[in-house]
């Protein structure tokens, strides 16, 4: 990658559009981007091409860190591939998408809108009080590059931080205040060793995410309205997987979620 000149943003969100429209993949090799600005620009213009963030709709997005003292990551997601499952054969089966991998989750409902000034005066770990509801969550990976999860950082970071698809369990209550560093988490592929252990989050909390992410959702001086969703980063991830495989992402005492890739 270092011998390819700097892509243009605009033109590799454009490309990016593309490809996520027509399940082609690009040749990552003749893309590059100089930084997390510019992958962030190149995703803005995916965003905006497939209209993933239409004014007054409820929105989709991903936002997670691997520490609370780093910097969040975050992507829109696409709206027609979220979807609430309440049953393998009620929107568990994700087999019409192309994927690489799965990622145990907690996802995050809004339970107001949230104004551009009203996102400018959260802090970090203080903003729970605008969550609605929250449910288990399965944040399916997927990529428009040929090397996949090999490509680059940055322009795996313009396609969306490498996104698939959503599958969102039953709603339940936000707890205030639950013991999220020693929440049990296990994530079930079919036919391999299950992946568990106490804690994994990165932030230790998955509201922590909130008040970053509607910072940055706003930005560009959108509201986001009450009902959006926001799934806060991988607990397990597992990155091979089979056509057909039962996926099951399982927190002791909030519940499981069992999808089909």
């Amino acid at each position: 990658m270092t011998n390819t000149p700097s892509s243009s943003p605009a033109d590799l969100g454009a490309a990016l559009a593309e490809a996520w429209t027509t399940d082609a993949l690009l040749d990552d090799s003749a893309w590059s981007l100089p930084g997390e600005a510019a992958a962030y620009v190149a995703q803005a213009e995916l965003a905006k091409r497939l209209d993933w963030l239409s004014p007054g709709r409820v929105q989709f997005w991903k936002c997670g860190g691997s520490s609370r003292e780093g910097a969040l990551g975050s992507s829109p997601l696409p709206p027609q591939r979220a979807r609430e499952v309440r049953g393998l054969r009620n929107g568990g089966d994700f087999s019409d998408v192309t994927l690489v991998g799965a990622e145990a989750e907690i996802a995050l409902r809004l339970g107001q809108d949230v104004t551009p000034e009203m996102a400018a005066a959260l802090v970090p770990g203080q903003a729970e009080h605008l969550i609605d509801a929250m449910c288990v969550a399965v944040e399916w990976l997927g990529s428009r590059w040929q090397r996949g999860l090999a490509a680059d950082n940055h322009l795996r970071l313009a396609d969306a931080q490498t996104h698939g698809a959503l599958a969102l369990g039953p709603w339940q209550a936000w707890k205030p205040g639950h013991d999220w560093a020693n929440q049990p988490c296990e994530l079930i592929v079919e036919g391999q060793t299950p992946m568990g252990g106490l804690g994994g989050h990165g932030l230790n909390d998955p509201a922590w995410v909130v008040a970053g992410w509607l910072q940055i959702a706003t930005r560009g001086g959108l509201t986001v309205p009450a009902g959006s969703v926001v799934t806060t980063g991988s607990w397990r991830v597992a990155t091979k997987l089979a056509k057909g495989a039962t996926v099951t992402a399982r927190y002791e005492g909030l519940g499981e979620l069992v999808v089909r890739c």
